[in-house]
């Protein structure tokens, strides 16, 4: 019995992360591999477009800020996108309450801005 309870929490526990994306500029791009895909701290000094917004979210507490992050590069590499500037990095915690114990829960969210270099078009 202990063991089938094991299964059924790290099936639970495995994670998955939903990745939100608000289109800024409607053109088509290739994809790109996401290891093409620079990772910016801070806008970058030369022209570029912002053709979108990303937005991932933890959906268990054992989703790292890295799963998150990795999430949205692998979404700016399927719009064309050459570089994500990661913004800030958020955690809410909940209280889950049982009959034996009460565990804290941290989920975590990520946003940031997908960039293709160049000058914007008008």
């Amino acid at each position: 019995m202990r063991q089938w309870l094991g299964v059924c929490i790290g099936v639970l526990a495995a994670g998955c992360i939903n990745t939100s994306v608000q289109l800024l500029d409607h053109a088509v791009r290739p994809a790109r591999s996401p290891d093409s895909v620079q990772v910016l701290l801070e806008k970058p000094p030369q022209p570029h477009t912002v053709i979108a917004v990303i937005e991932s979210k933890g959906e268990s507490a054992f989703d790292s800020f890295d799963d998150l992050r990795d999430a949205m590069i692998a979404e700016a590499a399927k719009l064309g996108g050459e570089a994500v500037i990661l913004g800030p990095e958020s955690t809410k915690t909940s209280f889950i309450i049982t009959a034996t114990a009460m565990i804290k829960s941290d989920r975590r969210s990520m946003t940031g801005e997908v960039i293709v270099y160049g000058a914007t078009t008008p």
